[in-house]
This record gives structure tokens, sequence and C-alpha cells, in this order.
């Protein structure tokens, strides 16, 4: 699928129309047939609709978009770091929260407003990264 169909997509869908969706998505991210940028705005599109879903995505996919997360990530776009950091803490992408982490204090120098974002949304998660619906279990 690409951007404009995903966004022309219904709000809610059904966690395995979504699941089918994110897998497709990321095989065709892998066989080149989408760029790095169209790729994130799909995801994007997708973890929202997953978020409303109120259950985590399955397992497999999320660790095989956790894996492709870690080897996109950068820290020179803001656009990109915005949109990974929502993808990453929304659907509890533990591995690439960790890199994330870990760029803080890497000696490479990244725009101050870049590093900003990446702090202040480390420092909101905490250690609740693996359960993004964390905050909502007090209202059980």
């Amino acid at each position: 699928m690409n951007l404009k169909e995903v966004e022309n997509l219904p709000d809610r869908l059904a966690t395995e129309t979504i699941a089918l969706i994110f897998q497709k998505t990321l095989i065709e991210f892998g066989e080149g047939k989408i760029v790095k940028g169209e790729f994130l705005l799909i995801i994007s599109q997708l973890t929202d609709r997953q978020v409303m879903t109120y259950e985590l995505l399955e397992n497999s996919i999320r660790n095989k978009l956790d894996l492709t997360i870690l080897k996109i990530w950068n820290t020179d776009s803001y656009e990109e770091v915005d949109i990974i950091l929502s993808i990453v803490v929304n659907l509890g992408l533990v591995k690439s929260f960790q890199k994330i982490r870990d760029s803080i204090n890497m000696n490479k120098r990244i725009n101050e407003i870049i590093l900003a974002e990446i702090i202040e949304t480390v420092e909101e998660v905490g250690d609740t990264i693996s359960n993004p619906y964390y905050s909502l279990e007090k209202f059980k």
C-alpha cells in the first residue's frame, strides 16, 4: 500500500488488518519498494490506528519493526526523529528506545532542538517503554 491508500483507511481497523498492513509495509520497505520517508509516514499512520485498538501489536511484527527502526535511526533530521519517537513510544519498541536513549550520550553532535526532543521523550517514558498503555492501567 502507498501512503495515500493508508491515509484513506478508516481510523479504526481490526487488529489483524493493521498487523497485515504493517507486515506488508515492512516487506516492501525491505525490498526497496518504499523509500524511508514514505515508510515512516505509513508506519506512523498505522501506529495511530494500532493505538486506537488499545492492544499491543503482534509480537513478531513488533520485533521486526523494532529491528527495522534500529537500522534507520539517525539524529540528522528533526522530522524523522519526531516520527520515529512517536512510533517507538506508541508501539513500545524496546530495542529502538534503548538506542534512542543511548544516542543522548554519544559524542556525535546533535542539533539542540533534536536533542531536547529526544531527552524530553526519554524522560516522559522512563522505564515503561514495553507497555505503551501503562498510564491507562490505573483506570482499570
